[in-house]
């Protein structure tokens, strides 16, 4: 009883760190797009510099994870599908009938039957009903979820594409308006002087 009230409480106390982190990351991205607002607007030097620290910064990261996701694409997926594996293995996890129902039913939704060998492990193949039948045979797990991977990793890869290029083009566009108003400056300055 012990062991399954504090598996509650932790799976609860991560959902909640969860949603605080969103929370603090949509206000500091409010914060972000305030400040660049409030730069451009009351064409402040110092607001649109700090805007272009941040969003340069925020930029060279994503370009980072972008090319990280590029590069070790193979060895995430790699990676997911042998730590999902070694879950559906897990002694322990076949021992909890709560457990295997959801492994169960996330397995009838990709529709395989084992990983490497068929029907393996049995607690969870078993109740499967088109992994008992010889004439429907199915893929096994590991090559369906390679492939949906693979797909969703394609579409993680473009989304990132498509922010980073908005943060770069967000960064120039306040590089420009600095410039732009550091010049008016300059010369509504020396224009001043010399009338």
């Amino acid at each position: 009883m012990a062991h399954a009230c504090s598996k509650t409480f932790l799976s609860l106390l991560n959902s909640l760190l969860i949603i605080f982190g969103v929370i603090i990351l949509a206000f500091f991205v409010i914060f972000i797009g305030l400040l660049g607002l409030i730069g451009s607007v009351k064409r402040s030097k110092c607001a649109l510099s700090i805007y272009i620290i941040l969003v340069g910064f925020i930029t060279i990261i994503l370009l980072t994870i972008l090319i990280l996701f590029c590069i070790k694409q193979q060895w995430l997926i790699n990676n997911v599908i042998n730590n999902y594996e070694q879950f559906i293995s897990n002694p322990k996890l076949l021992e909890d009938e709560k457990n295997v129902k959801v492994a169960r039913d996330f397995l009838v939704k990709l529709e395989c039957c084992g990983f490497k060998e068929t029907n393996k492990p049995k607690e969870i193949f078993n109740e499967i009903e088109f992994c008992n039948h010889m004439s429907q045979s199915k893929p096994l797990c590991d090559e369906k979820m390679k492939d949906n991977l693979h797909q969703n990793l394609v579409a993680i890869i473009t989304i990132h594409a498509i922010l980073t290029g908005l943060g770069a083009l967000a960064c120039i566009m306040a590089i420009h308006l600095t410039c732009a108003t550091n010049n008016k400056t300059r010369h509504t300055t020396f224009q001043s002087r010399y009338r």
